[in-house]
């Protein structure tokens, strides 16, 4: 992991001129003590400390500010893996740090067209190549009009879901009502219409949108079968000869009244049986930041279909062998698994708090290890 961040620090701004890289290190070197001293005043804020309890913890304080100017670790992850505490402090170096994730996987990943991971509509087209269970795209609209429209011309009678085919945060939830759909952004939208009305959408945000039918939650899971999906997310690593391994899993549940789960609603998921973990101690450090969905002993709930999932995402990955490390999205259905989406530049803050261990400790460290000797850093991309 100390080479993995050397590497991300000797990456940082390749892309660009020289003179330009060299002109951004300078100005983050200026700019980083106001941008941690900002960050260390929204952990006061999340903490809801103030100035005697802020007196009192001064000790805390500045060993947060010490980790960043020494380490460039930013206060908020300083207190949410309790890095003041000896045995993690001594692993400061094994932890995968939000700001560095994004740049290390574009050291090691490897670009290509199509990309199934960065596009979904290419990512549905590749899941139905290799036969994997995946929600069907019903019809795509872009900004310049329809991409493929709905197989009889008009859509199905039931309710839909809209998501971009790039990115996050455009999902639309169309309720049917039998004579016309209501949209949870407040709209009512008789099916003729529905066409016009993705394609205004997909020109406003610039971005193709896709239609898939609404999933319900398997019942195992003991949330609402018509909600917004409970999401898996598991995150595997493959290594230079090909092996996929699974190195985390967690999944994520909605807040009443969302479409989609939420990314602090979670509970921790056992690699090997698929089965919710007990919540960690609620003295943990970072706890406060997760509504922790918890299983007691006489409740325990294995996740349907487990075997299948870590077949289907292992072949994914397969498929998509440019990726050294995919966070996959799984959702669980009466009628079986089914992979949503890869995520590249997926985070590892929520296995780290969770679990109160580097990712370092796991076998993300054997994988990227390999990947390094395979490839040396300086031919990274």
């Amino acid at each position: 992991m100390v080479e993995a961040r050397r590497i991300v620090r000797w990456h940082f701004g390749r892309d660009h001129h020289p003179v330009l890289r060299k002109l951004a290190q300078l100005l983050v070197a200026i700019a980083w003590p106001l941008a941690v001293l900002i960050n260390l005043w929204e952990v006061w804020h999340w903490l809801g400390l103030g100035p005697i309890e802020l007196l009192r913890a001064r000790k805390r304080v500045l060993g947060a500010l010490w980790v960043a100017i020494r380490h460039n670790i930013l206060p908020t992850e300083f207190y949410a893996y309790g890095l003041w505490l000896p045995d993690r402090k001594k692993n400061i170096d094994n932890y995968l740090y939000s700001k560095e994730g994004a740049r290390l996987f574009k050291a090691l990943n490897r670009a290509s067209n199509p990309d199934p991971i960065g596009d979904k509509l290419v990512f549905y087209e590749m899941c139905k190549q290799h036969a994997i269970p995946t929600p069907p795209v019903l019809a795509a609209f872009g900004r310049n009009g329809k991409l493929f429209d709905f197989e009889s011309g008009r859509p199905p009678m039931h309710d839909l879901f809209v998501k971009g085919s790039t990115g996050s945060g455009r999902a639309e939830r169309l309720r049917w009502h039998g004579i016309d759909f209501e949209s949870n952004r407040g709209s009512r939208l008789k099916p003729e219409v529905l066409g016009s009305y993705l394609v205004d959408r997909a020109r406003t945000w610039n971005l193709t949108l896709l239609v898939q039918p609404v999933l319900s939650n398997h019942p195992d899971l003991r949330v609402e079968p018509n909600g917004a999906l409970a999401t898996a997310r598991l995150v595997t690593g493959r290594s230079p000869d090909g092996e996929v391994t699974p190195i985390f899993c967690f999944i994520y549940f909605a807040l009443p009244g969302q479409i989609t789960s939420a990314s602090n609603h979670v509970t921790l998921i056992d690699l090997a049986t698929g089965r919710l973990l007990p919540p960690p101690q609620q003295d943990a450090p970072g706890m406060s930041m997760y509504r922790y969905r918890q299983f007691g002993s006489s409740d325990a709930c294995r996740l349907p279909d487990w075997e299948a999932v870590l077949r289907h995402v292992k072949l994914a990955h397969q498929a998509c062998s440019n990726f050294v490390f995919v966070g996959w999205d799984v959702a669980f259905t009466p009628h079986g698994a089914v992979v949503l989406e890869g995520n590249a530049n997926w985070e590892a803050a929520t296995y780290q708090t969770l679990c109160g261990e580097p990712l370092g400790c796991t076998k993300f460290t054997d994988i990227l290890a390999a990947r390094l000797q395979d490839g040396p850093s300086g031919k990274f991309r």
